[in-house]
């Protein structure tokens, strides 16, 4: 698949030498670092850190499910992931790097046309699992895609996807993340478009600590660009979810939107910092992103950063957050016809997360 500015084989050649001394020399993520130093996700990145470092070089454990009725998806081996060099991070190039030295099992799509049935990825681990899910769409191509993943026990799964869409495709991807309660799970996403839409709907549920890093970013392009990032989450116990995003813009007459929301109760921790980042000469840009959290207890804590870097003209780019308490009204309703208390408490909390979702199937079905 042809992406503008790939460079010829000694540039790319080159920007992997550069890549590797950057992952090989990257430090330990810790508070003094503005991705890491919100809350307590640093101590959960020095202790995953450690444990990569003490188990490189040992074998992944874990286990790869596909279920593709299209044929379109292979499992892939070491030399499929050195793709995984070019990969950009949030503040984790030395987690990058520690798992391409001690790389698991992955799956490969590389989709062409129009594909009618799901294609289901299902990663499982009880032990320390490093997969690599890599999805190429060529022109034209639509399709959708579920991954999941499953840690059980103790174990650990640090997961890279790197998504390309070339012009004309139009991809849906659904990560479902599901742990054990304290189970550890990290997700470094790299979404590229070229005149293309892609959707990302990521669900985290019962991790003692989850990082999610996105970056999506649209090419050098004019045109019908359009990526959109969902994500809903419920946090209880002393879990914490720490999500970073960054929205590229590199062309114009493009545009993103980003809707994460969070039900957080008892000592849990949602973090949220965002950026849009719009290039210079990426005029006529259209880009937003809201993030929303329901508090359900005083301990509760949300650390929320969305942000905003423009560099270019006419246009259309803000942010929004909230953070609140469950609305009493829509409770005094339940409660007002019978509902249970505990009931009535479940369905508000879904309710507010169903909006993300539900917009997620919207614009995945409208496109």
């Amino acid at each position: 698949m042809d992406f503008p500015d790939s460079g010829n084989d000694m540039k790319l050649a080159m920007e992997k030498v550069e890549a590797q001394t950057r992952l090989a020399t990257a430090p330990t993520p810790d508070r003094l670092n503005e991705n890491w130093r919100f809350g307590r996700p640093h101590k959960h990145a020095a202790a995953l850190v450690e444990l990569l470092a003490d188990t490189a070089g040992t074998p992944s454990c874990g286990t790869v499910t596909i279920e593709d009725a299209s044929g379109c998806t292979d499992k892939i081996d070491k030399e499929d992931a050195d793709s995984e060099l070019l990969m950009s991070t949030i503040g984790s190039d030395r987690i990058l790097g520690l798992h391409l030295q001690r790389f698991g099992k992955g799956a490969a799509l590389f989709i062409e046309g129009q594909l009618t049935e799901p294609i289901t990825i299902t990663y499982e681990t009880d032990s320390l699992f490093t997969p690599t899910t890599l999805i190429i769409a060529a022109p034209g191509a639509r399709a959708r895609i579920i991954e999941r993943h499953i840690t059980r026990g103790e174990g650990c799964m640090v997961c890279a996807r790197i998504v390309q869409a070339a012009e004309g495709a139009e991809l849906s991807i659904e990560l479902e993340e599901t742990g054990s309660g304290t189970s550890r799970a990290m997700n470094i996403i790299n979404i590229s478009a070229v005149q293309a839409k892609v959707r990302h709907l990521s669900r985290h549920s019962n991790h003692a600590w989850a990082r999610e890093e996105t970056i999506a970013e649209i090419l050098h392009s004019e045109g019908e660009a359009d990526i959109r990032l969902y994500s809903a989450n419920r946090l209880s116990g002393d879990q914490v979810l720490d999500q970073h995003t960054r929205q590229i813009h590199t062309a114009g007459r493009s545009a993103s939107d980003l809707l994460y929301k969070n039900v957080v109760e008892d000592n849990a921790t949602a973090i949220f910092a965002g950026n849009i980042y719009v290039e210079a000469g990426a005029h006529d840009t259209d880009a937003y992103q809201s993030n929303r959290n329901m508090l359900l207890s005083e301990k509760a804590t949300i650390h929320s950063l969305p942000g905003l870097e423009i560099l270019a003209d006419r246009v259309r780019c803000s942010h929004g957050s909230a953070s609140a308490p469950m609305d009493e009204e829509q409770l005094f309703y339940l409660l007002s016809r019978g509902i249970p208390l505990h009931e009535a408490l479940q369905l508000v909390a879904e309710g507010f997360l169903t909006d993300a979702v539900d917009r997620f199937h919207s614009t995945a079905d409208n496109d």
